[in-house]
């Protein structure tokens, strides 16, 4: 799903600091047991907000698309993201299985990593044909995904812990959702996409651009995770799997016309389709 504020840190001219929690987020405690967390909100201010010291990386971003569920709606379906190249790239999966599956008698097997409530992408692919398998670390937006696409598999946890047998699927569609992984663990992960793709199958996903290992950072009013390597890296880390990478381009999220307030107002994203091998 998103990283924001990291890229838009450097840059920033109006920080201030503060302590307290995010003024949409719960209301946060801070004992010694509680650790800081350097948080740049939407409105350039900068907030040291608290986490447990018992809370990992994937249960912040967990509760945080828990907590955010319907705000979450609501901007993805704005107007703001009409212009996202995220359908134009899950469209490459549909054209690449296409010939495949025409000449079988079984739909093109998908699956999404990160679905969110189901919209644009999962009702996307299902209104092509396909068959989608659709994960979320977040049970209150799979539920979301649940009332607006009932014909998909619904799979609930952490991508990384998910298991399919080898060349499971003609495609594998995954948007802001990897570098919310800490990012010793995308390579692990992009080698099991690589195990679950049949031969000439296609993996569409985006990735952060920034080099940080750990980015603490407010999305819709909550506290989030990123982790990310930096273009070039990013691309090895793809090929180092065996995907053949077949474009990849960094793009602004909006093309640029994004109004301030939108989070991911100036924020720049790799995008990229990659190929298994036939």
């Amino acid at each position: 799903m998103y990283l924001r504020a990291p890229v838009k840190a450097v840059h920033s001219k109006k920080d201030t600091h503060g302590v307290g929690s995010l003024t949409q987020g719960p209301s946060v405690p801070n004992p010694p047991k509680f650790r800081p967390g350097l948080i740049i909100n939407q409105n350039w201010t900068l907030t040291i907000m608290y986490y447990h010291d018992t809370t990992t990386p994937k249960e912040v971003v967990e509760q945080a698309y828990d907590h955010i569920a319907e705000w979450y709606l609501g901007w993805v379906e704005g107007p703001g993201q009409r212009s996202s190249p995220r359908e134009r790239y899950a469209n490459k999966v549909l054209e690449n299985a296409a010939p495949a599956s025409s000449s079988s008698s079984s739909p093109m097997r998908v699956l999404e990593l990160g679905c969110g409530p189901g919209v644009p992408i999962t009702r996307m692919l299902l209104d092509r044909g396909a068959q989608v398998v659709a994960n979320d670390i977040s049970t209150r937006q799979l539920g979301m995904a649940r009332a607006r696409c009932p014909q998909a598999t619904l799979v609930a946890g952490d991508m990384a812990a998910l298991s399919f047998e080898p060349a499971s699927f003609d495609g594998v569609v995954s948007f802001f959702t990897i570098f919310h992984l800490p990012r010793a663990e995308q390579k692990g992960m992009l080698a099991k996409i690589h195990s679950w793709l049949r031969p000439g199958g296609m993996f569409v996903f985006n990735l952060a651009t920034v080099d940080e290992e750990e980015i603490h950072g407010e999305f819709l009013g909550h506290g989030m995770f990123w982790s990310s390597y930096g273009v070039e890296d990013s691309k090895a880390m793809v090929r180092d799997v065996g995907l053949e990478v077949v474009e990849a381009e960094v793009l602004e999220a909006g093309e640029g016309q994004l109004e301030e307030s939108d989070p991911d107002y100036g924020v720049k994203f790799m995008w990229v389709a990659a190929r298994k091998g036939v």
